[in-house]
């Protein structure tokens, strides 16, 4: 019974730090009183206090039941949406289901949530960000739309995103809440080159190969006469006269991650035609498919240079592992 009481009192203390870090005064209060309660140090001077609370079984009782209290005072002060999806087309003003991939260029989404309060919220902040590369984040747009009084579900379509490969995060904060408290909600989806990845991923119809399905980075370089040596470095800019164009993906360590066995890699590789007019499209050299050991922790495909060189200017290769999950990492290099 004490190791309940001391699990509580820790637990009370915990959720009170909480409470007071975000200004939640009342449920800060009855966490307090909780600690009061049943901390074993305080025993003594409780039961000579008030002798009716001499039960230990019913401190436990009264603690609980004050601990379910503050966390439903704090979360009828916090405001959040729920519910949220992001698609392509909506049905009857909500989407259907929640898309994680696209295809590149697309130029309208709509986002779908559900306020789980109502007459909470006068707007909603829409932040959308892109990271192409691990650790390389950037906002790409950030707006404020107005939420109908009364409407607990939204609809807010965001346009001209022109989305490009890799992987994004769109989140929802809402705002005009008076003396209440904005939670954020996010979701995360990636962008593809191929109109059949993004039917397979959405659809399901590719399995997950593990717990991390996605390449952690991937380098570019110079290559050896061993087509397969991993780069060592990675280079953005390099010379049209190499003999073999190198890509050295890394995976999820092995000894952190566990895999349901061996899966497969893409590399999927651009060049940027440039044309009079300002668009200047990306024609695909190449697309190729291999399988990979993933207890290596590297895989590492090999281009030879064709006969009179690559020709000069800017490169993208795509890279992800087939699962279902994978986020494609997008890597832009220049030849001269």
């Amino acid at each position: 019974m004490k190791i309940l009481q001391w699990i509580l009192t820790i637990l009370a203390l915990f959720i009170g730090l909480g409470l007071l870090v975000s200004g939640q005064w009342i449920g800060f209060i009855i966490t307090s009183l909780t600690v009061l309660l049943v901390a074993p140090p305080l025993q003594s001077q409780i039961n000579q206090r008030l002798p009716w609370l001499r039960s230990r079984f019913l401190k436990l009782f009264l603690a609980v039941i004050m601990l379910f209290a503050a966390l439903m005072v704090t979360g009828e002060n916090l405001v959040r949406f729920a519910n949220v999806a992001v698609c392509t087309t909506p049905v009857e003003g909500q989407c259907e289901q929640h898309e994680i991939a696209f295809i590149e260029q697309t130029q309208q989404i709509s986002v779908s949530a559900k306020l789980r309060q109502a007459n909470t919220a006068k707007q909603v902040k829409v932040r959308l960000d892109y990271w192409p590369e691990p650790e390389q984040e950037s906002e790409v747009l950030s707006q404020v739309f107005d939420v109908p009084q009364g409407e607990q579900e939204v609809l807010l379509a965001l346009d001209q995103v022109n989305l490009q490969p890799g992987n994004y995060r769109i989140t929802l904060t809402p705002e005009g809440l008076g003396n209440k408290e904005p939670v954020s909600s996010e979701k995360v989806f990636s962008v593809w080159t191929d109109p059949q990845d993004v039917t397979n991923r959405n659809e399901g119809e590719i399995d997950d190969a593990g717990l991390n399905n996605s390449v952690t980075s991937i380098k570019v370089c110079e290559g050896s006469r061993d087509a397969k040596q991993p780069c060592e470095e990675d280079f953005s800019e390099l010379s049209t006269q190499v003999k073999i164009l190198s890509f050295t993906a890394e995976l999820p360590s092995i000894a952190n991650v566990q895999f349901r066995g061996d899966s497969e890699i893409t590399y999927l590789l651009r060049y940027r035609v440039k044309t009079k007019d300002a668009k200047n499209p990306l024609i695909q050299l190449f697309r190729e498919t291999s399988d990979l050991d993933r207890k290596v922790g590297t895989y590492t495909l090999g281009i030879p240079s064709p006969k009179k060189g690559f020709p000069p200017g800017e490169y993208e290769l795509i890279t992800s592992l087939e699962a279902r999950s994978s986020r494609p990492i997008r890597k832009q290099f220049t030849l001269k």
